[in-house]
Parts: C-alpha cells; sequence; structure tokens
C-alpha cells in the first residue's frame, strides 16, 4: 500500500504536529536567553513534516528575536511515552503529547474519560472534558505537569490479521496489550483473553513477526504510526482515543508570565483548528482503508461487547476513579446519547437493579 502509506505522513502527520508546534512560536526564556525546546513523537519523520518545522523555526525567530527554536525527537526516537515521561522528570524532554494510560500516571481519575460505553460521539467528548479537564488541569500541575490542551485523535477500532466478529473470535487471536494500560488488562481478564504486552514502539514489529496479530487504534493513528500496514481486518468505532499536550511545569514556570499567556492563547487557536482536522482525516483515513482493501467487520452479536463494556465499568469503579465522578460524566454525556446507547444504560440500570433486589432475597 505505498500511496496510502504516502498520504498518511502528509496529511495525517502535519495536523498531529501542528497541535503541538502551534504552542511554541510564542515562547521564550524568562531571563531572555535563547532556548531550545525539545518535544518528543512518536511520529515518523518525512520530508514535509521537516519542511514545516523550518517554517514554523523561522516565524519562531522572528517573533522572538531568536530567543527560541524547536527540536523534535522524531519517531520515537526519544523512546515510547513511559520512557518520554521519565525524561520529562529528569528535564531531558520539554513536551509532549500523552494518552490517558500515562497521563493516569499524575492525572489518575482522567481515566474515566477511557470509560466504557460512556462515549458514543464527539458532541459527548467535547461536553465531559469541557466540565473535567479543569480539575485534571490542576492535579497535574500540582504534580509537576503544565497540561497545555486535551484532545482526542480518532475513533478507538480494533485492528486484526483475523476476522473478529465475537469475544469468543478475540480470545482466539493474539492481541496488544499496552503494559501500561490497566484497563486493558482487566478487560483481557473478563473475557478470559491472553495479551502480548509490548510498548507502542514494539508493535509494528510485533505484527510482522506474529508477536501479536491484533491491536487497538484509530484509523489516523494507525496511519501515522504506519501500524496499518500489518493487518487487514478493523472493526467499527468501539470508544475514542484520547489524551493531552503537556509540558514540564519547572520549564513552563521559568517563562515569562506575559510569554505564557500569548503561549496559552495560541494553543487554544491553534487546537481547535487541529482537533478539527484530525477528526475529519480519521474519517478519510478509514475510507482509505476500506478502499485499499480493508474489511470492516461487524459484531455478529452486539450486545456481548455491551456486556463487557459494562462489566469493566462496574469493576474499574473504586479502582481508578469513583463513582460520583462517572456519575456526574455519565450526565454530562448522556445529553447528546443516541436511541441505542439510551437503551443500553437503561438495560444496564434495569439490571443493576435486578441485582441489588437478588441480594437482598427480593428475587
Amino acid at each position: 500500500m505505498p500511496g496510502l502509506v504516502r498520504g498518511f505522513r502528509g496529511w495525517v502527520a502535519l495536523p498531529l504536529m501542528a497541535l503541538m508546534l502551534g504552542t511554541l512560536p510564542a515562547t521564550g526564556g524568562a531571563e531572555n536567553k535563547a532556548k531550545t525546546l525539545k518535544f518528543a513523537t512518536m511520529i515518523p519523520r518525512s520530508p514535509r513534516m521537516a519542511l514545516e518545522l523550518k517554517k514554523r523555526n523561522k516565524d519562531l525567530a522572528e517573533r522572538t528575536g531568536g530567543l527560541a527554536k524547536i527540536r523534535v525527537y522524531w519517531g520515537g526516537a526519544a523512546g515510547d511515552e513511559k520512557n518520554v515521561l521519565r525524561k520529562m522528570r529528569a528535564r531531558q524532554i520539554d513536551g509532549t503529547g500523552l494518552g490517558l494510560e500515562i497521563l493516569s500516571n499524575f492525572v489518575r481519575e482522567a481515566l474515566v474519560l477511557a470509560s466504557p460505553a460512556l462515549f458514543v460521539n464527539y458532541k459527548q467528548i467535547d461536553a465531559v472534558r469541557g466540565q473535567l479537564v479543569g480539575d485534571f488541569n490542576e492535579e497535574a500541575y500540582r504534580n509537576g505537569f503544565k497540561a497545555l490542551v486535551w484532545g482526542d485523535v480518532g475513533r478507538l477500532r480494533l485492528f486484526s490479521k483475523h476476522k473478529i466478529q465475537t469475544i469468543a473470535d478475540l480470545k482466539k487471536v493474539r492481541p496488544w496489550l499496552y503494559p501500561e494500560s490497566e484497563m486493558a488488562k482487566v478487560f483481557y481478564k473478563i473475557i478470559g483473553a491472553t495479551g502480548v504486552p509490548l510498548g507502542l514502539n514494539e508493535v509494528y514489529g510485533g505484527m510482522q513477526t506474529g508477536m501479536i496479530d491484533t491491536f487497538w487504534s484509530s484509523s489516523v493513528l494507525a496511519g501515522a504510526l504506519q501500524w496499518h500496514r500489518t493487518a487487514k481486518y478493523v472493526s467499527p468505532p468501539l470508544g475514542f482515543i484520547q489524551g493531552a499536550l503537556i509540558y514540564k511545569r519547572e520549564s513552563w514556570d521559568e517563562l515569562a508570565p506575559v510569554v505564557r499567556e500569548v503561549m496559552m492563547d495560541m494553543v487554544k487557536k491553534e487546537a481547535r483548528k487541529g482537533q478539527r482536522d484530525i477528526r475529519k482525516q480519521d474519517v478519510q483515513a478509514h475510507r482509505k482503508l476500506l478502499k485499499r482493501g480493508y474489511t470492516e467487520v461487524e459484531a455478529t452479536n452486539p450486545q456481548e461487547w455491551w456486556d463487557v463494556g459494562h462489566k469493566l465499568r462496574k469493576q474499574m469503579v473504586g479502582r481508578i476513579y469513583t463513582q460520583a465522578l462517572v456519575d456526574k460524566a455519565e450526565k454530562i454525556a448522556m445529553k447528546y446519547a443516541t436511541e441505542e446507547q439510551l437503551k443500553q444504560f437503561e438495560y444496564m440500570r434495569k439490571k443493576a437493579g435486578k441485582g441489588a433486589l437478588a441480594a437482598k432475597g427480593g428475587m
């Protein structure tokens, strides 16, 4: 699929980097000394990306009088998310984008944004994040990080070399397990599957060698990381991939107040456009996959997947987020729920009610 790869590297990677690089042109040191702003990304470097970075650095030099320049560690050169976080703590890297699993190291309850069956559309994501991330930002700052912006990178799907239509099918394959994902570990335990633990930078090789034959991703992210080359079946949407762009707190605090103010203003402007573009490109990326030979596989019994999601949702309460936070997020999300989702939540409530009655001897 060479044409597909070229397309992904161009129009997928650029918006991801735009979301990041858009935060930088107003940056300068509080003591008016030139600084190299070091960012890390898993997105591979391409000629087009290099040209975009060159333009950003030119703008940066013009707007700051040469006080700062951007350096990007491409393609996982600084390590996967866990290693980058360690390097940020040591102040070897200034900023990066992190998924919820790693973010939960310093914003524990942020994983509520991945609560099973909570999100089925972007209106729900926007509404819930809009209400919750203020508290998340404060917690992140207390724990040493400045959350610049929260976002999402497409709809979560199951990619595989084999056709997966049932939970039983998933149990037969060799699915990827991200070692940092507590939710994935519990999910596999619930269904009786054995996940193969691999870091983000090991997924592509694992799929090529057959160590794994199934992975989770969005279409746009799978393309940007080139994982799409290794599979041929893809599921309908099962959720969303979310995260945040973060900056080391000490590095942030060293910036002059006016620089921080302008920086945040630019972040908001760049992020809105970048988020819209990424969502559109995820749709386009998925269509390209289907056009180039992928087969989208529908579940033969969707209810069993909902049931596992409900069970996983329940088991996560008290483990990674509180019931009160889940209830708050659910109340917000239900304002934009689909008819099918409303039916599922009513089903879940009735099932929970019957369980309570049974426990009391009422059934």
